[in-house]
Parts: structure tokens; sequence; C-alpha cells
């Protein structure tokens, strides 16, 4: 019982709304091997973690392009640049970036990520992925 209750409570706790038809709905976030390979090469898995050079922030090392990007997916202005510093909407964005990417492979989300929507055709991003994917080893 106390493992059902607390099974629960974490579900609801990195859980974030959306509506459907109108109605909150409850999305779990979503965090795998992929995503969790992702943070240790951006930040080392730091929410605090800051990159002035690129004006990058947080866990995922989020730029202010970024965050406009997901807005614009979204349709609307979901997200501002402090969420970058949390580590739950900084993983809520990722999301949304990696539900838009077209045929999803780990090797191109992942490359989209670090090059933008481009990012899987550049070669600049294939040391970014061969990173990951040592992470993901």
């Amino acid at each position: 019982m106390k493992k059902t209750i607390l099974s629960i409570s974490l579900l609801a706790f990195i859980s974030t709304q959306s509506m459907w038809y109108g109605r909150p709905i409850i999305q779990p976030i979503q965090i795998d091997t992929l995503l969790n390979a992702i943070m240790a090469v951006e930040s080392n898995f730091d929410s605090m973690a800051y990159n002035s050079k690129e004006n990058a922030v947080g866990v995922l090392q989020i730029r202010p392009i970024m965050v406009r990007e997901v807005n614009r997916l979204l349709g609307e202005d979901k997200y501002t640049l402090k969420d970058r510093w949390s580590k739950a909407k900084s993983i809520e964005m990722f999301n949304v970036i990696r539900s838009h990417t077209k045929n999803p492979t780990d090797e191109r989300i992942a490359r989209n990520w670090n090059g933008g929507w481009n990012g899987h055709k550049k070669k600049s991003t294939l040391k970014y992925w061969n990173k990951v994917k040592k992470q993901i080893k």
C-alpha cells in the first residue's frame, strides 16, 4: 500500500498539466537513457549550470532560441527564460522537441538538440552524438 501511495505521489509530483478539449490532463515527464545521457553531456546533471558564452542555462543547457522554438511548436508562450533553471521544465521542453522530431532515433534527437532542426545533417553534431552515445553505453 505504501509503495502505491508513493508511486502516485511521485507521478503527481513529476507530472505537468496540459489541456485536452479544454480539460486538464496529466502527462508524466519522460526520462530515459537518452535524456540522462544528454543531461550528462550538457551539464553533468547540474541544474545551476550556466554558459555565459552561449547564454545556455540549466541541466540541458537551453538557450533563448530553444525556448522560443518550443513555444512556437506549442502555439503558446508556455515557457520563459527563467524556466531553463528548472530541471522539470527543461525536461518538458526537451520532450516537446523530441515529440516534434520527424523519424526520431536517439541519434537524430540528440544531434537536433545540439544543432537545431537540421542538426542531424550537420557534420559538426557528430562529435556531440559520439559524446552522448558514450554516455548511453
